[in-house]
């Protein structure tokens, strides 16, 4: 990530490659950007990558997606790592341990964690530009949006050049986008 919070997602993409092998429909499918997640999920690449060090176990995202307003991050690993299962919730999460911690593998477990506390915060991020948010259907569908994204109306709004929600969201892989402090879709009108 640079300095000022820009990030290209390609260069994201690319850096981790190894990390996103999913190819045409498949990638498609299960690898949907949303544009006030991203800085968060390419937070936690960095923080994995550094975890993993030279052996990558095999690391990969096998979804990284929103579901009913949640995060949906899942991924494959060499390593026992599912010491808990992780009830999510759409205002929290409720975790149900089911062994014990020290039979893991500790980088492994490190990981999951680490995918987990990503889960958490992005839950209370603004699909749409990465403010405080909280998930709501105010829009229609389940989503994490902020107070502003809450109440414009993004799909009857003739000054909005998305019409959704969803593709006010979206970013495309090799968009170059900012964080919430410089791009604001409020400021259509």
């Amino acid at each position: 990530m640079s300095e000022n919070n820009q990030v290209d997602l390609s260069g994201v993409l690319s850096r981790y490659g190894y990390m996103f092998p999913l190819t045409g429909s498949d990638r498609m499918r299960a690898y949907v950007w949303l544009r006030g997640w991203v800085l968060g999920i390419a937070a936690a690449c960095e923080r994995i990558d550094v975890l993993l060090g030279a052996n990558k176990r095999g690391f990969h995202w096998t979804r990284v997606r929103e579901k009913f307003g949640a995060p949906s991050l899942a991924y494959q690993m060499d390593g026992k790592a599912r010491f808990a299962i992780n009830i999510h919730r759409p205002d929290e999460v409720h975790r149900l341990e089911c062994a014990a911690r020290g039979d893991f593998d500790p980088v492994a477990v490190e990981i999951h964690e680490l995918i987990l506390q990503t889960e958490v915060q992005l839950r209370s991020q603004c699909i749409i530009c990465g403010a405080s948010s909280s998930i709501t259907n105010s829009q229609g569908p389940w989503a994490s949006l902020c107070a502003g994204h809450r109440t414009v109306d993004l799909a009857g709004d003739l000054a909005n050049p998305f019409g959704s929600i969803w593709t006010a969201a979206h970013v495309a892989e090799g968009e170059l986008f900012r964080d919430a402090g410089v791009w604001n879709p409020l400021s259509w009108k």
